[in-house]
């Protein structure tokens, strides 16, 4: 998928100039057509009738995944927890979780997480509460992300 994700939709945004409302950069939401089409491609190796996605039922990711899949495949249900379920908040999916026998990265288990992290080969984006209170002074909390390839991922011909 890096390659595909790189040769597909990074080189040709960056070649587009693609930015959203005039000063958003792309890079959590470029990843999204191609996550779609990857859950949608292994529902179908395994005759699955249904994918799920993560994302709340206030953004704009929502949206971007369940376009995309049912531009793949209209007869696909997507099941979206953070709208369907009761999940009203970060603690209440980590008990969901704890409930079910779901394993959750270690670093992800502080039930107050102060935001989210979002990282693809591309970008990391942060969101939260604390991020966006403008009358708040912040800490450094946020870290930079960086891949170190000794050779490239594909050969481009340009």
């Amino acid at each position: 998928m890096r390659e595909e994700f790189a040769a597909d939709f990074v080189f040709p945004m960056f070649r587009a100039n693609a930015i959203y409302e005039g000063e958003y950069l792309l890079g959590t939401s470029i990843a999204r057509p191609l996550i779609s089409k990857r859950l949608v491609e292994i529902a179908n190796q395994v005759n699955a009738d249904a994918i799920s996605h993560g994302a709340t039922g206030k953004g704009n990711d929502q949206v971007r995944f369940e376009l995309n899949a049912y531009a793949l495949d209209a007869n696909i249900q997507v099941i979206a927890p953070w709208r369907e379920w009761d999940l009203s908040s970060r603690e209440s999916l980590m008990d969901y979780a704890q409930k079910h026998g779901i394993e959750i990265d270690y670093q992800k288990q502080d039930k107050k997480s102060p935001y989210s992290m979002d990282a693809n080969l591309l970008h990391i984006s942060y969101e939260g509460d604390i991020l966006e209170d403008l009358g708040r002074s912040q800490k450094r909390i946020c870290g930079v992300g960086r891949y170190r390839l000794k050779t490239p991922l594909i050969k481009l011909n340009m």
